[in-house]
């Protein structure tokens, strides 16, 4: 298998001052990456372009991702914060054109044509998301299950690259780290009172809460209040992500042991397994809460 190094051919992307300083980036989505990169890097027909798709879907999740942070509300602005917004905005359009100049300087159009396509239904389960939530219409599992569909879109671009019997195994690998990405995210905004500001902690109170408890949430909404810990506590939203997370680590792992190659099969033992440590200190992929 061709040595990782995804991230740091990134970096010839991403490493702008003027971005790093004004634009707060999101994180790097190497899990899904070292994921992708390791299951094409085992298949004939795709192993030779595997960094190169690696390269390019990365740039376009980064894309992504940095214009999800562009603040849309009204309202009048500072200078620093309008620079910040049009920053961000440049920096998702900027990393988004990259993928288009790789693939096609490689002649790759199929490839272009294909993670097009998923932007666009990237950007329309975005769009029923925000409905659904503005609605109040949606579950704290359906939350769960709405973010982990977005995270692995752009990455289903290349299952058809896969040999069609690991095909369903790929889908639900993705699927299961990109769920397990969302419990991480949000088990990390509880710490820090941050898990009721449209979270599944929200939901999940929205849900099984009193009536008095849903009144309660437009108080919680403010980052670390004090009505925000006090649902936290009392719904053990902490607890919940927990025993969620280690759940999903198992299931990956459960997964990882059908893969055929032992090689590629401890590759993905190793994602998990940087996933977990990365979120909460546990005994390795066992999902034990310390």
């Amino acid at each position: 298998m061709t040595r990782y190094r995804i991230p740091e051919l990134a970096s010839k992307y991403i490493d702008h001052e003027m971005i790093r300083r004004h634009a707060a980036l999101p994180d790097f989505p190497d899990s899904r990456i070292r994921l992708l990169f390791g299951f094409l890097s085992q298949h004939r027909f795709a192993a030779a372009a595997s960094e190169l798709y690696s390269l390019a879907v990365s740039l376009v999740q980064l894309g992504l991702d940095t214009h999800d942070r562009v603040d849309t509300e009204a309202g009048d602005r500072g200078i620093k914060d309008m620079r910040e917004r049009q920053l961000r905005v440049l920096a998702g359009d900027y990393f988004s054109s990259r993928f288009y100049q790789l693939l096609a300087g490689a002649g790759q159009i199929d490839m272009i044509r294909r993670l097009s396509g998923s932007i666009c239904e990237a950007n329309r389960l975005k769009t029923s998301l925000y409905v659904q939530a503005k609605d109040n219409s949606l579950t704290a599992e359906e939350y769960l299950d709405r973010h982990a569909g977005i995270r692995s879109i752009l990455f289903d671009s290349f299952t058809i690259l896969l040999e069609e019997k690991i095909r369903p195994l790929w889908n639900e690998l993705l699927l299961t780290l990109a769920r397990m990405e969302v419990l991480h995210e949000e088990w990390s905004l509880s710490l820090r009172g941050e898990a009721l500001a449209g979270g599944w902690g929200y939901w999940h109170v929205l849900e099984a809460g009193s009536a008095e408890d849903r009144e309660l949430l437009l108080q919680a909404s403010a980052p670390d209040s004090a009505a925000a810990r006090d649902l936290i506590e009392r719904y053990r939203i902490q607890a919940l992500l927990a025993d969620k997370l280690a759940a999903c680590a198992d299931k990956f792992r459960t997964l990882a042991g059908r893969i055929e190659s032992d090689r590629l099969a401890q590759e993905v033992l190793l994602i998990g397994d940087r996933l977990m440590a990365a979120a909460v200190p546990t005994s390795p992929m066992t999902g034990e809460m310390r």
